[in-house]
């Protein structure tokens, strides 16, 4: 059995420190929480609508004066780094909108610009310094995210190696990847406008060895 201790001390170390961390984890969630109400209470305040995105229950909420109007799941995201993330955003612009073609001699606002008429890959520049791409999932689009996950990968190590990065991001800036469905990615391009505001919750930490 001796020859065994070692190998069993740091494992029971680890096991010992796992009341510590939960309650570690426990404070940490706390202290997001408030952080994301204190800059709700801001935004509740004003009559322009404003976006919460919650990592930890990946989901996308769109309010109005602290009222609940619209929510869209999310089915996956990636940062590179949450601490970025801790700040209210303000959107930049809003992403392209893939138009109707003009017929000749018909009158274009019989051919009004409508929910699938939106973008389902692109990315959304905020101030300051956070870019969100989006992009659908594997199943629905594989070529689009798999552009979208390459890029991401290439904006990281640029970042690392201090190029400039390809976006017109600041430097130093945040980049954050969601994988939305078609229907969400098309209703969050239709939702969004110039100015508005996002808040973003982080994602609570999982213990060690805790699983997927």
């Amino acid at each position: 059995m001796l020859p065994f201790l070692p190998c069993l001390l740091p494992l029971a170390l680890v096991l010992a420190s796992f009341p510590v961390l939960s309650l570690a984890g426990q404070v940490e969630g706390a202290r997001e929480a408030t952080r994301v109400l204190e800059e709700e209470v801001k935004l509740s305040a004003r009559p322009q609508l404003y976006l919460v995105l919650d990592l930890t229950e990946r989901v996308i909420v769109i309010k109005g004066r602290g009222i609940e109007l619209y929510r869209l799941q999310v089915a996956d995201w990636h940062a590179f780094d949450e601490r970025p993330l801790d700040k209210a955003f303000t959107l930049r612009a809003r992403p392209t909108i893939i138009r109707p073609r003009v017929v000749p001699g018909r009158d274009p606002t019989l051919d009004p610009i409508e929910l699938r008429h939106m973008p389902v890959d692109y990315d959304l520049l905020f101030d300051p310094g956070l870019t969100v791409m989006v992009t659908p999932p594997p199943s629905e689009r594989p070529w689009l995210w798999l552009k979208t996950l390459l890029r991401g990968w290439w904006e990281r190590s640029r970042a690392w190696g201090g190029a400039p990065s390809s976006t017109e991001s600041q430097a130093g800036a945040a980049y954050l990847r969601l994988v939305l469905s078609q229907e969400a990615a098309q209703s969050l391009a239709w939702s969004v406008t110039d100015g508005m505001p996002l808040v973003i919750k982080r994602a609570d930490k999982p213990l060690p060895f805790a699983g997927p």
